[in-house]
C-alpha cells in the first residue's frame, strides 16, 4: 500500500475518516492524499443560473477559500497522528466521480470516506456519495461509521 485517499467535506463523518486513514497510513507507511470537491451543496441549477459573473466569481473564491480551509483542518489532524507525507488535492464537480477520478489519477490503493457527510439535499439520503463510491469505484472503498 503506497497511498491511501481521504475525502473531507469538513464534517464529523469525515473527521472520523480522516483519523482512521491517518492512522492506517501511518501503520503501512503510506502517503495520505486528502482531497475536497467543491459540489453537493444543493443549489438548484435554477438559482445559479440567475447569478451575474461578478456573482459566480464570488461565490467560486469562497467556496475555494472555505476548501482550502477544510483541508487545512484535515492535515493537521493527519500531521497530529503522526502521518510523514500528505497530499492535499481540492477540484469542483460531481463528489463521488471527482473522488474516483483523482483516485485514477494519483494512484490511490483505496478510498476512504465517511458515511455521511455534510451534503444537504443529497444527505438526505443516507451516505448518497459513500454509496455512489462503493458502487462505482474500480478500487477499493472503505466506508467509516
Amino acid at each position: 500500500m503506497k497511498r491511501i485517499l481521504v475525502a473531507t467535506d469538513g464534517s464529523d463523518g469525515a473527521d472520523r475518516a480522516i483519523d482512521y486513514a491517518a492512522r492506517w497510513a501511518k501503520h503501512v507507511s503510506a502517503e495520505l492524499l486528502i482531497v475536497n470537491i467543491i459540489g453537493g451543496y444543493g443549489l438548484p441549477n435554477k438559482l445559479m443560473r440567475t447569478f451575474t459573473q461578478a456573482q459566480h466569481a464570488w461565490l467560486d473564491e469562497m467556496l475555494q477559500s472555505l476548501s482550502a480551509e477544510m483541508l487545512t483542518k484535515a492535515r493537521d489532524r493527519a500531521q497530529g497522528a503522526g502521518v510523514a507525507v500528505i497530499l492535499l488535492d481540492s477540484r469542483s464537480g460531481d463528489v463521488a466521480q471527482s473522488i474516483i477520478n483523482i483516485a485514477k489519477e494519483k494512484t490511490a490503493d483505496v478510498i476512504v470516506v465517511g458515511k455521511r457527510g455534510a451534503g444537504h439535499v443529497a444527505g438526505v439520503l443516507i451516505g448518497s456519495v459513500s454509496q455512489k463510491l462503493v458502487s462505482l469505484a474500480p478500487l477499493p472503498v472503505v466506508v467509516v461509521p
